[in-house]
C-alpha cells in the first residue's frame, strides 16, 4: 500500500532520514542508483520504497508491482537508500 511521506529530517546537504511505514532509511538524493539499490519512490505525489533493476528496466515495490515501460513515466526516483535504521528494542518510541 503506498503511503503519503510523513516525515523526513535532514542529516546533511543532499541526505534525509525518511521513517513511515515500519522502515526508517537514510536517503541520499543525489547517488545515483545502480541495479539492486533500495529507493524512494514519488508516484504521482504518493511514495514507496522500490529496488531498481536494469535489465530489463523496472523498478519492484515492497508491495511486490512492478513498474516497468510505460508505469515508469509517471515515477521519480527521490533518492537512494545508504542506510536502514533499524530499534535496538520493540518498545522503543519512532526515531523521529
Amino acid at each position: 500500500m503506498m503511503q503519503k511521506l510523513e516525515q523526513i529530517l535532514p542529516t546533511s546537504k543532499t541526505c534525509y532520514l525518511v521513517e513511515w511505514g515500519g522502515r526508517s532509511c537514510i536517503v541520499d538524493e543525489r547517488k545515483a542508483p545502480e541495479n539492486g539499490s533500495t529507493v524512494l519512490l514519488d508516484m504521482s505525489g504518493m511514495y514507496e520504497w522500490g529496488v531498481t533493476l536494469f535489465h530489463p528496466r523496472r523498478i519492484v515495490t515492497d508491495d511486490g508491482l512492478t513498474l516497468e515501460d510505460d508505469l515508469l513515466e509517471d515515477v521519480a526516483i527521490v533518492g537512494v537508500v545508504t542506510y536502514e535504521v533499524s530499534r535496538v528494542y520493540e518498545d522503543q518510541l519512532p526515531i523521529i
